[in-house]
């Protein structure tokens, strides 16, 4: 049975003293150490108490007051586990603080660096400045010839293409002038035919109480 004693437990939670042979000579090593060494104590202590754990229930089935041993052995599991995450709380407060300041230095070595790094960035620039300077006077009048014919056919291709955008514009909006005219007469169409049914409707109508009123007086 693998039942771990409490004083096992309490050696792998608290480390023993550390040698003047085994203390770090930097101050952030040393702190590093002690955060990764805390790590591994939490570590070892969650592993033993989680072993003891169930050591210590498998045991207690084989008791009389089997309720009572759980208990007792359920309230040594939290307090142990409570002992490894303060260990772990401490290891994670060290590894934050290093954290923060190799962060810190960063951003001091990055500040001290900015001028000097301003200047590089100015005079590599004003050497690339230069060297296209430089070849751009090298180049032949036939080379320099060439690009200015490119640049004048774009400026063509530009004002043709400016050219035709007017054009379709100019015959968009004469379209669309046209088939709003086609639109109004086809209207006025429309009501020319309704108000001439209208008419022819209402003199049919009129010669219609014309003849009965003919027929009824021929009839009387």
């Amino acid at each position: 049975m693998r039942i771990l004693a409490p004083a096992v437990l309490f050696a792998v939670l608290i480390p023993g003293p550390a040698s003047a042979d085994e203390a770090p000579k930097d101050g952030h090593a040393a702190e590093a150490a002690r955060a990764e060494k805390l790590h591994e104590q939490a570590r070892s202590l969650r592993e033993a108490t989680e072993a003891r754990y169930l050591d210590e229930q498998i045991a207690c089935y084989k008791r009389f007051l089997v309720n009572r041993c759980l208990d007792q052995a359920r309230e040594r599991h939290v307090v142990d586990i409570r002992k490894a995450r303060a260990i772990e709380t401490e290891a994670s407060r060290i590894d934050l603080a290093e954290k923060n300041r190799r962060y810190v230095e960063r951003k001091a070595e990055q500040a001290e660096q900015a001028p000097q790094k301003a200047v590089e960035r100015a005079e590599q620039e004003a050497r690339n400045r230069a060297d296209t300077e430089e070849r751009l006077k090298t180049l032949s009048e036939r080379d320099a010839e060439r690009i200015k014919s490119e640049q004048d056919a774009k400026s063509r291709a530009l004002l043709d293409a400016e050219e035709r955008n007017r054009h379709e514009a100019a015959e968009a909006r004469r379209r669309a002038e046209e088939a709003e005219a086609a639109a109004h007469r086809a209207e006025k169409y429309r009501v020319d035919r309704q108000d001439y049914a209208e008419r022819a409707q209402k003199a049919a109508q009129k010669k219609a109480e014309k003849k009965a009123e003919k027929e009824k007086k021929a009839a009387q």
